[in-house]
């Protein structure tokens, strides 16, 4: 399959169709973008970006699975193509873990695989266990499902693994915001180049993803540009007992180097333990762009799996 893979895929959007499906929050309605690609006979896909305040540019390389099935792409409320609000109070787990029936509702899925990445994952796992009628199967992708846990048990061994001062640097400014904002920036472009993207110079889905993102969404919502620490509303989620609840088919994945270790998402395994995991080598957090046809691969075979 993976020889299939038109490496135009992995770059350039192709969507089929564009459109906006509406969203009704406490008597407002919002404006959500998707994009299609692909028209397979294969239940579809529907795929959740991260962030938060991100979009789904990095994950474009999904769309190389449309031979099979549809492909849909949307964008979280706040971020890419839609409505983008200037209401912080909007910026919680809890509100986006609705918002995805929304989406489901309005584009009429009713037998598809979900599919999330990062802080998708999140979102998918919650997402799965209040509305699990007519998912077919789950991929998590580079998963955090507990906040908590990541921050006690992960980002710490992260930071101990940068090399020099680098971690000092980042707490003390992400702390005290007492620092050189130039070292910082330095610093944590050292963790960004081993544990979140490896491919460079920069391609062009993250530079439409960077480009695009929401950065004060990100701030209320995790509060460091390192990611290594959260300050924002992030912090105590944990939705790992929703995880540990679902008996549908589970795909866990992530990069041989990955903010998200392999460590973690054995954790997360231990959770489900039917589920199938798998380590992306050559790649960190960002597999669909340091790896794709390794990630796709492992993707496709999965689906085509549990389409029945």
């Amino acid at each position: 399959m993976s020889a299939q893979f038109n490496k135009n895929w992995f770059n350039e959007p192709l969507y089929s169709e564009e459109g906006f499906t509406p969203y009704e929050h406490k008597g407002v309605t919002y404006k959500l973008w998707y994009g299609k690609v692909g028209n397979g006979t294969n239940p579809p896909v529907l795929v959740l970006h991260g962030g938060p305040g991100g979009n789904h540019h990095n994950l474009v390389a999904f769309q190389a699975l449309n031979d099979e099935r549809t492909v849909i792409f949307y964008d979280q409320l706040g971020c890419g193509n839609s409505d983008r609000p200037d209401d912080t109070t909007l910026w919680t787990a809890e509100r986006y873990f609705d918002e995805v029936e929304a989406v489901r509702k309005g584009l009429g899925l009713n037998n598809y695989h979900l599919v999330g990445h990062s802080w998708g994952t999140t979102l998918a796992s919650a997402f799965a266990y209040k509305h699990p009628d007519g998912m077919l199967s789950l991929s998590l992708h580079s998963p955090i499902v507990s906040f908590p846990y990541y921050l006690q048990h992960v980002s710490e061994k992260l930071k101990a693994s940068l090399p020099g001062n680098a971690a000092e640097i980042i707490d003390t400014f992400e702390f005290k915001g007492i620092g050189d904002k130039e070292q910082y920036e330095k610093a944590v472009m050292e963790h960004v180049k081993r544990f979140v993207i490896r491919t460079w110079p920069l391609p062009e889905p993250m530079k439409r993803l960077i480009a695009a993102k929401n950065h004060q969404l990100h701030k209320v919502m995790v509060g460091s540009m390192s990611e290594l620490n959260v300050f924002g509303n992030l912090a105590k989620v944990d939705v790992s007992g929703y995880l540990k609840s679902l008996s549908l088919p589970i795909l866990l994945t992530c990069g041989e180097y990955d903010i998200c270790t392999p460590e973690f998402t054995q954790w997360h395994h231990s959770l489900v333990p039917h589920a199938d995991m798998c380590i992306i080598d050559k790649s960190a957090h960002m597999t669909p762009i340091d790896n794709p046809v390794s990630l796709l691969a492992v993707q496709s075979k999965f689906l085509v799996k549990h389409d029945k």
